[in-house]
């Protein structure tokens, strides 16, 4: 069982402070110019920085020493570095690796699962103030959820989105999901350090030490590679496997950010409308896709943001709707120096514990009144 850590994986990063287990990853570019080593903040006092799973414990001096932005190896340090030739492989026209494809289509970025173990956790405290974004609180907007929570009733919560809604790369992963072809459920699993759930169950979480006079029950309907077009086609077979719903997250954009805006929204107003079918009092939450490794050139010129904005005036125009800035959150961070690899599941498209835990602490502040 995952260690019941929730103040600390939930701790907001825009409130500053201490920042538990900031994950950083030093690895080698297209030049083989070693990069990494930046925090969100300037360190007042690093508290402690080990590897990945905690057993190696790196020491200021010998392993790194401290800079305005963060932390940098030195030359006979422990860290590890991610080289090049480890992520980055030679592309001799394998079809299942042709969206990987950098330009020229001489190497494509792989896979890798286990980026993890290249990648350091820094527990620091900040120094300076958050002056980027912070989500805009719009439980105000739950009308019916809050009167269930508060009231003790009965609150049903289904997740419904893509692979990193359904949790894939948390390292205590234990949720159900859904395979995207088959429609059969399946489980997402992981049993590593921190043994931290999805950012799903992380929420519900939340939701039940916040409220624990409340009934809150949870469902995942979520599958890795699936579009918005894929949850029009197949919400009402899913959602008859479930209890009727009374809060649904909605999530999909990295499998098909390449749509138009009004396309895609045209697909998440067909899911509301058939969800509500079923219950005319359901409310929905709101939430794009993360950032993506730009490097590759599938994932550049995407219409996440787009699709943001657009599920921000949606939520904001019709009752017991909200809609959380994911995307623009991840953006903050690359924005203050937070380079893709020091917060990546995958080396492609998923996120690492540290920017799970973002997902989760976006979308709580956005429910939160």
């Amino acid at each position: 069982m995952a260690e019941n850590r929730l103040q600390e994986w939930l701790a907001p990063i825009w409130k500053g402070g201490l920042i538990w287990e900031e994950s950083v990853c030093f690895y080698e570019d297209a030049d083989k110019t070693e990069q990494g080593g930046n925090l969100l903040y300037t360190p007042k006092k690093i508290v402690k920085m080990t590897n990945h799973d905690g057993t190696v414990e790196y020491e200021e001096g010998k392993d790194y020493t401290v800079t305005e932005r963060g932390v940098v190896r030195t030359p006979d340090s422990r860290i590890p570095v991610l080289k090049r030739e480890e992520y980055c492989k030679p592309y001799n026209d394998e079809p299942w690796a042709g969206w990987l494809c950098l330009e020229g289509k001489k190497e494509f970025i792989i896979i890798l699962p286990f980026v993890f173990k290249y990648q350091t956790l820094v527990t620091y405290e900040a120094t300076e103030s958050w002056t980027g974004l912070v989500p805009e609180r719009m439980g105000a907007r739950l009308t019916k959820t809050y009167e269930k929570l508060e009231s003790g009733s009965p609150l049903h919560i289904v997740y419904f989105g893509d692979s990193i809604t359904a949790g894939w790369e948390a390292s205590g992963a234990d949720e159900p999901a859904v395979d995207m072809g088959s429609l059969n459920p399946m489980k997402v699993q992981s049993d590593r350090y921190p043994n931290m759930p999805v950012w799903a169950e992380l929420v519900t979480r939340k939701l039940r030490e916040e409220y624990p006079q409340a009934e809150i029950t949870k469902d995942n309907l979520s599958a890795g590679g699936s579009t918005a077009k894929w949850g029009v086609d197949n919400v009402n077979t899913l959602f008859d496997r479930v209890d009727v719903p009374d809060l649904v997250f909605i999530g999909f954009g990295m499998n098909c950010m390449w749509d138009p805006t009004a396309q895609f929204m045209g697909y998440i107003e067909e899911i509301i409308t058939g969800l509500k079918k079923r219950n005319p009092d359901c409310e929905f939450v709101l939430y794009p896709a993360m950032t993506a490794n730009t490097e590759i050139p599938t994932y550049q010129n995407d219409g996440l943001l787009n699709y943001e904005k657009a599920l921000m005036e949606y939520a904001k125009s019709h009752e017991g709707m909200a809609a959380a800035p994911v995307h623009s959150m991840f953006r903050e961070m690359e924005n203050r120096g937070k380079k893709y690899f020091n917060y990546t599941g995958n080396c492609v498209n998923h996120p690492n514990d540290f920017a799970i835990r973002l997902y989760g602490q976006t979308i709580l502040e956005a429910i939160s009144k």
